[in-house]
């Protein structure tokens, strides 16, 4: 387990984020209907507007893989 997600799961960190994590990369693949996995640059500018929150907003991301009506 990354520390990140540790600190996400675990700990309840709403800012910790796992921004090199596949199943974010896919999400937001899914999401923006993009061809390729978003860079990490890509998402850093995707989650300025996330600041506090990062890890909430992931948990949402990752339910969207398998949640049509997230």
């Amino acid at each position: 387990m990354d520390s990140r997600l540790w600190m996400m799961k675990c700990l309840r960190y709403t800012d910790s984020f796992p921004i090199a994590d596949v199943g974010l990369h896919n999400a937001l693949k899914h999401l923006l209907r993009l061809e390729r996995k978003p860079s990490i640059e890509k998402i850093q500018a995707l989650a300025a507007n996330w600041k506090g929150c990062e890890a909430l907003a992931t948990f949402y991301l990752w339910r969207s893989l398998y949640d049509e009506n997230v």
